[in-house]
């Protein structure tokens, strides 16, 4: 598994709101690979200001494509991404 941790850009809102048709597309064709996934906000009611996604891929360079074709990154929504090796340990399998 690998976790995809997402930032965006600066006042990347209406970026976000002009990808997010496609972005939601794309997650649905994809939900087998995606473990689990959602925003990451400043405050629990505020905007989006990034993704944290962790997908069940086997290598880094799948999970990096998956990433690399999501309407959000395509789209300029992140200033960064990183892809990072995933090993869920709690709650145990």
């Amino acid at each position: 598994m690998y976790a995809i941790v997402c930032f965006d850009r600066p006042d990347s809102a209406a970026l976000r709101d002009a990808h997010r048709a496609a972005h939601q597309a794309f997650l649905k064709a994809n939900a087998k690979k995606i473990v689990f996934g959602g925003p990451l906000k400043d405050a629990a009611d505020g905007p989006s200001t990034g993704a944290l996604i962790v997908v069940d891929c086997p290598t880094r360079a799948e999970a990096e494509a998956l990433v690399g074709a999501d309407p959000f990154y395509r789209g300029g929504v992140y200033a960064s991404v990183a892809v990072r090796a995933f090993r869920q340990v709690f709650p145990q399998e």
